[in-house]
């Protein structure tokens, strides 16, 4: 299986795909039901008029319906090359479990990804399809933390002084041991995790 696209869920594309822009994406489709983003390599972005924020893996295959957690999985082929490229990198969704090893098990076991990064540290797991596209599977008590989207970027901290520019803040910022991290909200709720990975530790 290979993973192809995020679809994003947003009471309002047009603000969501304005914060985005922000973030580095390139708007290749923009509809009043939908719209699409476009990284500078990795995964593309689908938004899609809803009611509340939500963050479901596009797959190019068959397979099961939902995640180990109840999360539905969706299929579909991949979308058409994008015409114009943006400068952020999609590294992924973050989703929350409760067991680590168990997860990461039933996410390769079931849907053949491999594992390409781990730290027992602060309970955090990258899981990767054969086109190198990642997802990331971190320990939670709390199962009602919504899943995040994960960018990865060359510098957190400079990062988040340029988004200071847009009057964009952190909900928060945290060191781990292999990088630096910052959580941002955006305007349909869906949280954006912004990740510098330390080159050592980059898979």
């Amino acid at each position: 299986m290979r993973l192809i696209a995020l679809d994003l869920e947003s009471p309002d594309t047009s603000s969501e795909v304005g914060f985005f822009q922000v973030l580095g994406f390139s708007l290749c489709e923009l509809e009043n039901e939908h719209a699409r983003l476009i990284p500078a390599r990795g995964l593309e972005l689908r938004l899609k008029k809803g009611r509340s924020a939500a963050l479901t893996i596009v797959l190019n295959g068959m397979g099961p319906t939902q995640d180990l957690e109840g999360n539905p999985l969706k299929y579909d082929r991949p979308p058409p090359p994008a015409t114009t490229r943006g400068q952020a990198t999609v590294h992924g969704p973050v989703y929350p479990v409760v067991d680590l090893p168990s997860s990461l098990t039933w996410y390769e076991k079931q849907l053949g990804l491999k594992e390409v990064f781990h730290d027992e540290v602060t309970q955090w797991s990258e899981v990767s399809d054969e086109a190198g596209n990642r997802l990331v599977l971190a320990f939670s008590p709390d199962l009602s933390t919504p899943a995040m989207l994960s960018l990865l970027v060359p510098d957190a901290a400079a990062e988040v002084d340029r988004l200071r520019e847009f009057d964009l803040l952190p909900a928060w910022t945290r060191s781990v041991p292999w990088g630096r991290m910052a959580a941002y909200a955006s305007p349909g709720g869906l949280p954006v995790l912004l990740v510098e990975k330390f080159s050592s530790n980059s898979g």
